[in-house]
């Protein structure tokens, strides 16, 4: 029983779906020179096996270039024809404020039934998604968190984050860092997005801290 209880908690959902964004950006980032960012042809590769379902559907054939344009150089200010992971969470955080707002629209329990079953980062996408609105709209709108909210969804999916801050306030300060950063509105609720500010940012610390490890390997 001691031993049992000195175990870590197993992963929530939400901690998962983070680490599978993570691995799938390794994955491919690593084919290839610098194993922190992916240069076109890693992309290109990573859109054509990743977001098929996407790309398949448009009819300009230089999409691929384009969306990586769209992007790169956003973070760093360096069009170096590379995404950093950040830059990578711009366009993966663009993708999932268009499914949130698709997924809104849809009746309850119901969503658009994919062509063909959906890849490791649509699901792991699908899944953030579905995590924020099953703790949003409780107490008002669905599409926005208020703090009651937020602070159930950091004790619950990100547990062993919180548990490990030394700040009794860290839930309320993280709510405070975020709120506004999109709307402009410091109206203690989080939208969408930038409640994806808030998790990319912890997603992009983790990354870091892998490649940090990666280098001493």
């Amino acid at each position: 029983m001691a031993q049992a209880q000195m175990r870590p908690s197993p992963p929530t959902e939400m901690e998962r779906s983070m680490e599978k964004i993570i691995t799938v950006f390794q994955r491919f980032a690593s084919k290839e020179g610098s194993q922190g960012s992916m240069n076109f042809k890693e992309f290109e590769n990573f859109m054509n096996v990743e977001l098929i379902s996407f790309t398949k559907n448009q009819k300009d054939p230089n999409i691929v270039r384009k969306i990586m344009n769209s992007v790169d150089g956003g973070v760093d200010g360096k069009k170096n024809n590379e995404l950093d992971f950040q830059e990578f969470l711009n366009l993966i955080g663009g993708i999932m404020v268009a499914g949130h707002e698709a997924l809104s629209k849809c009746p309850p329990k119901q969503s658009p039934a994919p062509a063909t079953p959906p890849t490791e980062i649509e699901t792991a996408m699908e899944s953030i998604i579905r995590v924020f609105q099953h703790y949003a709209g409780k107490k008002g709108d669905k599409n926005q968190m208020n703090y009651s909210e937020f602070e159930a969804f950091m004790k619950t999916e990100l547990k062993s984050f919180t548990d490990n801050q030394k700040d009794p306030n860290i839930v309320r300060k993280l709510m405070e860092s975020v709120d506004g950063a999109v709307d402009g509105k410091q109206d203690k609720e989080l939208n969408f997005q930038e409640f994806m500010n808030l998790i990319g940012g912890i997603m992009v610390a983790c990354h870091g801290a892998l490649l940090s490890s990666l280098k001493r390997v």
